[in-house]
């Protein structure tokens, strides 16, 4: 009888040390949000436009990164130029979007789509390169735009 009592004394610490040591709630890990909803946003920033070695630069334009699902988004280029060098609004729908953390990086080799302009309906080709990173969106990116016969190179930039 000495001996189960001993063995159910054992038993009792045992117990009573499994429930002194098991974790609680705040030490659960944060719930991982999905990179294409993390730099999901309206921007507005500068442009640095340059086209055969001429470097234009345009401030507080609007660039839109839309969330397709949790690792694809769509780029809304921004508008820029006057005139004959007009270049409208563009969209660059299946962007895929890696990284985590509050560093993110996206990237298309190359998208061709179409745009209508005062009815008339006119081709480009982009090719881009983003990142997100300390607050900050960086979008590199080369389009080739109706028949001009050399790309515009852009280069946007602005805080969130």
């Amino acid at each position: 009888m000495k001996k189960f009592k001993t063995m159910m004394a054992m038993m009792l610490a045992l117990v009573s040390m499994c429930v002194a040591f098991s974790s609680c709630s705040s030490d659960d890990d944060p719930v991982a949000v999905a990179a294409a909803k993390e730099i999901a946003g309206t921007y507005t920033g500068s442009l640095d436009m340059t086209v055969m070695g001429t470097a234009s630069t345009y401030d507080n334009l609007t660039m839109k990164i839309e969330a397709v699902d949790d690792a694809t988004v769509k780029v809304t280029l921004p508008a820029c130029g006057e005139g004959m060098m007009a270049l409208p609004a563009l969209e660059v729908p299946a962007v895929k979007v890696s990284g985590s953390n509050g560093a993110y990086a996206f990237s298309l080799e190359s998208y061709a789509g179409t745009v209508t302009i005062n009815g008339a309906e006119k081709k480009y080709t982009v090719t881009l390169q983003g990142t997100f990173k300390d607050n900050t969106l960086t979008v590199n990116y080369s389009v080739q735009y109706g028949k001009m016969p050399m790309p515009m190179i852009g280069k946007f930039v602005c805080k969130k």
